[in-house]
């Protein structure tokens, strides 16, 4: 399979879309430049140094000040990381209080009169790792299949973290050594590789607390790096085939970013030719159009209807022209579901009906094929049966924002 990365830069926009096999797979917007400061995607994964307001009990939650028009939303969940034996059903009151100091970091930004949502569990993200400081594990993304490797990697982040003769890496967590997420850029890393990601990410996080205790809240601690070099960072694979970017500047940028930090990644890395619109290359607009359209059409007639609200997600599937059994209609439309979920960022709990089928022996093959699309997705996807009426409900990590409140809010 083919994956690329093209990167266009049009009236202070920097789009982004990942394309596997000429067929459009993600795609986000963020802001360039000053009028990046300005916006509310560019909160997400900030740190802040904040001042707990007041403690909602009824609510279970702790609305905090962190420096913006409204107060940040902390609830009893995503407080919980700063009590070291805190379980499921420990209460926001035993984790906050009013007139404490916390540190917190933004995980969806503010919406219509709502402040930003906001985690205790606080995460540094590098290339390769993303550290942890209020776990104590080595986890590995869940993106990288492939046993032995998940291991090996494991393997060589515990010996990174322990140190060969004598010399630790030493960054103190809640419970001891803070944990690490090994990320999927890690594949077919070598100890000497994944220790300087490791060292150059254990060392933003020490600037980064020495800050901390020199500032009052609220105060901003920490922000992630800038659109171009967030997307080489996050979304450049080993497998990935090519990085094109339209707009000199980006690309500039990119070249820099891509020399100090991704080595690798340079003979990957290309500039649109001249005078060519990039996301024309693989014809991304009207699948961008499509990918906004609550009805999708199917390559053999079927066609399915998509309603997201903010409860959940519902879609149906209808066999219109297609003149197959049930079950072949079922299983190409579970492959276009699984794919139109993701590039909408859709999340929550989602509720699919099938086609009835006459026979239910067919019924895994259906669930496999829905499976089988949401490989190497980074958001966790739990998926039910398939119910006696064709009914399949699935749940998925939310993300930030749609791809539809990412389009509105750019404008």
């Amino acid at each position: 399979m083919s994956h690329e990365v093209l990167m266009s830069v049009e009236n202070g926009l920097l789009r982004v879309a990942q394309v596997d096999d000429g067929a459009l797979v993600a795609v986000s917007v963020a802001p360039l430049g000053k009028q990046s400061e300005d916006t509310t995607s560019r909160l997400v994964g900030r740190i802040y140094l904040g001042h707990v307001e007041r403690v909602v009990s009824h609510l279970q939650a702790a609305f905090v000040d962190i420096g913006l028009d409204r107060d940040g939303f902390l609830g009893a969940r995503e407080a919980r990381a700063l009590v070291p034996d805190a379980d499921r059903d420990t209460p926001i009151e035993d984790c906050v209080q009013s007139g404490d100091t916390v540190l917190v970091q933004v995980t969806r930004p503010p919406q219509g009169d709502k402040g930003a949502q906001i985690t205790a569990d606080v995460t540094l993200p590098g290339r390769a790792v993303v550290l942890a400081p209020c776990r104590s594990r080595i986890a590995v993304s869940r993106s990288i299949e492939d046993e032995t490797e998940r291991t090996r990697l494991a393997d060589l982040a515990e010996t990174v973290r322990e140190g060969r003769n004598g010399e630790a890496l030493d960054v103190e967590g809640m419970e001891g050594a803070a944990g690490w997420v090994i990320r999927t850029a890690a594949v077919g890393m070598d100890e000497e590789t994944l220790s300087l990601d490791m060292a150059q990410v254990a060392e933003t996080w020490e600037a980064l607390i020495d800050k901390a205790e020199k500032s009052q809240p609220p105060a901003l601690l920490h922000e992630d790096l800038g659109p171009v070099e967030k997307a080489l960072r996050d979304l450049v694979r080993a497998d990935t085939t090519n990085v094109v970017i339209e707009g000199e500047a980006a690309f500039r940028a990119a070249r820099g970013f891509c020399r100090d930090n991704m080595a690798a990644v340079l003979d990957k890395l290309s500039s649109a030719e001249d005078g060519e619109i990039l996301f024309d290359r693989y014809d991304i607009a009207s699948q961008l159009e499509a990918a906004l359209s609550n009805r999708v059409e199917l390559p053999s007639g079927g066609w399915l209807m998509i309603e997201a609200t903010e409860a959940m997600t519902t879609i149906d599937v209808n066999s219109g022209s297609h003149d197959a059994p049930a079950h072949a209609v079922n299983l190409e439309a579970a492959t276009h579901i699984a794919r139109q979920i993701r590039l909408r960022s859709l999340g929550g709990l989602i509720a699919i009906d099938f086609i009835d089928m006459a026979s239910s022996d067919d019924n895994e093959a259906i669930l496999a094929a829905l499976d089988a699309g949401f490989q190497g997705d980074k958001n966790p996807v739990r998926i039910g049966p398939l119910s006696e009426f064709g009914v399949v409900e699935m749940t998925r990590r939310r993300e930030t924002m749609t791809l539809a409140q990412a389009m509105r809010q750019q404008g």
